[in-house]
């Protein structure tokens, strides 16, 4: 999923050490993220979680090697899924019947 976000052809085995370092660094950013909430690392992580990473990894390759300031969407959007799927899953509301109703 990495190479693919990164236009890397799946057969170019040059950046795989650096690309598995970079997933190491996704998970462990997810993990961080997640241990307040939930026990760590997740034994069956669902599909979003398995794409967080891999735009996060992505990111973590491209900021290395990216011009200084520039703007990385793949970091972005890792981010952004990131605190939607902790929100949608960990911090729904709860509602609570007032009073008079």
């Amino acid at each position: 999923m990495v190479k693919e976000r990164l236009g890397i052809d799946a057969t170019n085995n040059s950046y795989d050490d650096v690309i598995d370092a970079k997933i190491i660094s996704a998970d462990a950013i997810i993990d961080n993220s997640l241990k307040q909430y939930t026990s760590i690392p997740l034994s069956n992580p669902p599909q979003i979680i398995s794409d967080i990473s891999a735009d996060l990894a992505s990111g973590l390759f491209r900021q290395d090697r990216a011009p200084p300031n520039e703007k990385n969407p793949f970091l972005e959007r890792g981010e952004k899924e990131l605190q939607d799927y902790i929100t949608s899953t960990y911090l729904k509301p709860v509602f609570k019947k007032s009073e008079g109703n």
